[in-house]
């Protein structure tokens, strides 16, 4: 296993942990949420720019600023759908971030698309579908912000990617917060929950898990084409339905058994062809 495939799998470990402590907490308004989010990782990132001595602005800013902004509506649309809807339906959803991945990297990076590959999607994406499978009832505004979220998170993926040759991680990621925080800032006065204990510690947690993802997940792309770490996404899903399950004492179906089988498969079939290139 490669050290890009290595950095996605504890950036989808991270990711899945924040998805659970998002839903654990809808008294507080998600524009509050993704503020004090925000305010730890920029605290975070200031660090890690001083420990690596590098330009706290970067090099290419149009590019990290296009960054900042497409990661801010992501995290905007993403815990939205997860207030508005299951969090399975929610995390689902959220996992055809891979196919923008794949049809932004073929169309804007040159980057070459096996067939294969696109096949191995295929499975993938059926045993998403699967796993709990997509009710057809849900919030028709949660389903429109599952999708804008895995659009806009794609895009950051591919900016990413973009900026991998010149810019420092820490610099790139600097720029999430230092977007974000000016925008969500008088939402959140206007909309302020002051949190009690429990509530903060979910914050916390937020936090520091998503800024470990996006770590993560930024030194991934750093290592690894695009197409070649996009698919392991799919373990998201995994990964929160038995965080679920071990939280919330909740039944596995054979449905969502088959799902787990096949989302699994297509990321082995992705990384074994990988391997034979």
């Amino acid at each position: 296993m490669s050290k890009g495939v290595r950095y996605m799998l504890f950036s989808i470990l991270s990711f899945s942990l924040m998805h659970l402590c998002v839903k654990a907490i809808p008294e507080i308004p998600v524009v509050q949420t993704i503020f004090l989010r925000s305010i730890f990782s920029i605290v975070f990132c200031w660090i890690a720019i001083k420990q690596a001595k590098v330009n706290l602005w970067g090099n290419n800013k149009p590019i990290l600023i296009l960054r900042g902004i497409v990661g801010m509506l992501s995290l905007i649309c993403f815990f939205y759908s997860i207030q508005l809807l299951p969090l399975a339906t929610a995390v689902t959803i959220g996992n055809l971030i891979p196919f923008f991945t794949l049809v932004l990297a073929f169309l804007f990076l040159q980057e070459k698309v096996p067939l294969l590959k696109w096949v191995y999607f295929g499975i993938s994406f059926c045993g998403v579908l699967v796993i709990k499978g997509l009710d057809v009832e849900v919030n028709t505004l949660g389903i429109l912000l599952g999708l804008g979220a895995a659009f806009f998170t794609a895009t950051a993926h591919f900016v990413v990617r973009k900026l991998r040759d010149t810019d420092h991680t820490a610099v790139i990621m600097f720029y999430f917060p230092l977007i974000t925080i000016p925008f969500m800032l008088p939402l959140s006065i206007l909309q302020w929950k002051t949190p009690d204990a429990r509530e903060w510690m979910y914050l916390l947690l937020i936090g520091i898990s998503t800024h470990i993802g996006q770590l993560f997940l930024t030194k991934a792309y750093k290592y690894e084409e695009v197409k070649n770490v996009s698919f392991v996404y799919y373990l998201g899903i995994v990964l929160s339905f038995f965080y679920t399950i071990f939280f919330f004492d909740e039944y596995i179906s054979w449905e969502s058994s088959i799902g787990i089988g096949l989302v699994v498969l297509g990321m082995l079939l992705n990384m074994l062809f990988k391997n034979k290139q």
